[in-house]
């Protein structure tokens, strides 16, 4: 007879890893990550509005490569840092022999053994929602630590999640969790207020909208005012 309790699901760095080894081993769930789908839409405002050609840049948590897939493309050379051995195999694997790959580095801890200041762009896309609560100053530390004078990040987020409307349990033991593993919701004000908080001058934060879902680009035709993505681009102070 199993022992079934409701319960929050208190995360540690084992059990985040557990639920997104899963999920980068799925082939069913490849289209769903955010890169993905939106990656191409991300590249291309924040090479418009920011510059990406030329710059040194790095995907932080760049899971299985595919926003580095975008910028390739595009013929924007780019290392990425992740803290999934197996995701950063699944990256090396998949541009090995691509001359704008600059490599994956594994991050067990932080600081990462990159060079101080080796960076000019850094992307930080779809992060910050899933940073547990002690991990937010160490990644906000170590991307200044990389960033070059001058250079910028570029964060993007959720905007205004309801939490709760991607509440899942588990009927074995009765754990509940939210299924994408997001810790906490976001609005412009909050995210900014993060990165300033850690030494960042804010550029702009503003709500968007990448446009993948065509029942979203309805609603806007149809002049509802939904925005449900966020992006942040900042430099150090």
């Amino acid at each position: 007879m199993s022992s079934y309790l409701p319960h929050d699901v208190e995360w540690t760095p084992e059990k985040v890893g557990r639920l997104w080894g899963f999920y980068s081993s799925s082939a069913a769930h490849a289209g769903l990550y955010f890169s993905a789908h939106s990656g191409a839409a991300i590249v291309d405002r924040v090479e418009r509005e920011v510059g990406l050609a030329g710059q040194r840049l790095l995907d932080f948590g760049c899971g299985r490569g595919d926003l580095l897939a975008h910028l390739y493309a595009r013929g924007i050379a780019a290392a990425g840092l992740e803290f999934d051995e197996a995701s950063a195999a699944q990256s090396a694997g998949r541009f090995a022999g691509n001359a704008l790959f600059q490599g994956v580095t594994v991050a067990s801890t932080l600081p990462s053994s990159l060079p101080a200041g080796a960076f000019d762009r850094i992307f930080l896309v779809e992060v910050v929602e899933h940073l547990l609560d002690e991990q937010v100053a160490p990644t906000f530390v170590e991307i200044r630590r990389l960033l070059a004078p001058g250079g910028r990040v570029v964060a993007t987020a959720p905007n205004a999640e309801n939490l709760g409307a991607a509440q899942t349990r588990c009927p074995d033991c009765g754990g509940t969790f939210h299924m994408w593993q997001h810790q906490r919701s976001l609005d412009p004000g909050s995210l900014a207020a993060l990165f300033e908080g850690a030494g960042f001058r804010t550029v702009s934060a503003e709500p968007v909208l990448w446009g993948r879902a065509p029942r979203l680009r309805r609603l806007r035709r149809l002049g509802t005012p939904y925005t449900p993505h966020l992006l942040y681009v900042g430099e150090p102070r």
